[in-house]
């Protein structure tokens, strides 16, 4: 009978591609863009290429308040 074998925890980079970090936060590519426009140090160039640092977009994401849901309708 084999093993079990537990998934490897997730290793998040310091740094990623607008597309990676599209799907780290959920967040839409202009809402990143509008966001680096508001936070320095989000957005990182080398050459062509555009970094997002997800130290500070992860402080971003901290900073956003809570939803407030609001109870079904009966």
């Amino acid at each position: 009978m084999p093993a079990l074998s537990r998934p490897a925890p997730f290793h998040r980079p310091r740094f990623g591609r607008i597309p990676a970090a599209r799907i780290y936060s959920g967040l839409g590519r202009s809402s990143l863009y509008r966001l680096a426009g508001m936070t320095p140090g989000l957005f990182k160039k080398h050459g062509k290429s555009t970094l997002v640092d997800f130290d500070v977009l992860d402080r971003i994401l901290d900073a956003l308040p809570a939803a407030v849901i609001s109870k079904p309708r009966t």
